[in-house]
């Protein structure tokens, strides 16, 4: 922005990616998980970005965004480091700040707790330290504690502050963009300590025990698994159900008349026949189809997208799955 008119300029650097949201101006950025490796001392580094958490298209995108973390970091057998963004100048315990933290640690292993690192950052503007973040930060951790027993550690040691002034400054540089002597120095002195930052950071990460991701990714399939059960018990409660009333009705019938004849008591039965292979269906109103058994609604889905669909990673019995864009069938110009 021009320090004298306020008019935007806008500047570009590398080349945009069909992961990054950069079009719509207030819309979550990330939208998928990469992967980008650095190789710095003799050593490997990995680092990966992931979509945030409370993003602006709402609940239901944050669970898309999970799913998509998870079968991400699945390919890798341990994490290092599980770094959490924050911003130092959060001074209330807001409601999305409790759900954002809250689902990050619901997802992960209670192992993986010494991993974490708290990083802040736009840290400059309040000297490089958590300022009023911290307090409401170890307030919900406390709370947290005393719910779960969940001991997360918040403390010198796991947290980092961070600016990418310097990168700015840089990026202004390439496109020849006047700074003055007095701004240049401020960037200089803001690269340094988010350099040293960076580096503690990298030696906290060194020391900590790997996180073997299959404990995480184990822990979320067993979430999915209990909520994938309702659906089934639900059925079979309403099946034990109608048995019940049935043969209440039975028993009062036999009570009324002494000189019924015995007959075999009806019962309600239902029979799951595995298909065999994955099979991707319509769940669209026009595509299916209600049809009554023994007194119940059942859904028939008539509308086979794609009779033996084999795509890899894409979780059953679940509607709206991303990796479904990948089908073959699917149009990609239309979903």
């Amino acid at each position: 922005m021009d320090k004298d008119t306020f008019e935007d300029k806008e500047i570009n650097i590398g080349t945009p990616h069909e992961s990054e949201q950069t079009t719509v101006v207030g819309e979550s950025c990330t939208r998928e998980c990469r992967s980008f490796l650095f190789r710095i001392n003799n050593r490997d580094l990995r680092l990966i970005d992931t979509p945030g958490i409370g993003d602006t298209q709402g609940v239901l995108q944050d669970e898309k965004n999970f799913a998509n973390i998870l079968a991400f970091i699945s390919q890798y057998e341990h994490l290092n480091g599980i770094c959490v963004l924050l911003k130092p100048n959060e001074d209330r315990l807001t409601i999305l700040f409790r759900f954002c933290l809250k689902e990050l640690l619901r997802h992960l292993h209670v192992q993986a707790r010494e991993n974490i690192m708290f990083v802040f950052t736009n840290a400059r503007s309040t000297s490089f330290q958590p300022a009023r973040a911290a307090p409401m930060l170890r307030t919900l951790l406390e709370s947290l504690k005393n719910v779960s027993n969940a001991v997360v550690p918040f403390s010198r040691e796991n947290t980092f502050c961070l600016d990418n002034e310097g990168f700015r400054f840089l990026a202004l540089c390439k496109n020849g963009i006047h700074v003055s002597s007095e701004d240049t120095q401020d960037y200089s002195r803001s690269w340094k300590h988010t350099m040293e930052e960076f580096q503690r950071l990298l030696s906290r990460i060194a020391q900590c025990d790997k996180h073997v991701t299959r404990d995480t990714v184990s822990l979320n399939e067993a979430q999915q698994l209990i909520r994938k059960l309702s659906r089934p018990i639900a059925e079979i409660t309403t099946l034990i159900q109608t048995n019940i009333q049935l043969a209440e009705k039975h028993k009062n019938n036999v009570s009324s008349n002494e000189t019924l004849t015995p007959q075999v008591l009806e019962q309600i039965d239902i029979q799951i026949i595995e298909l065999g292979y994955p099979r991707t269906v319509c769940t669209n109103r026009k595509c299916i189809k209600v049809i009554m058994a023994d007194g119940l609604e059942k859904i028939d889905y008539v509308t086979h997208c794609h009779a033996h669909c084999y795509l890899s990673g894409v979780e059953e019995e679940l509607i709206g799955d991303e990796k479904i864009k990948s089908c073959a069938i699917i149009k990609k110009s239309s979903g």
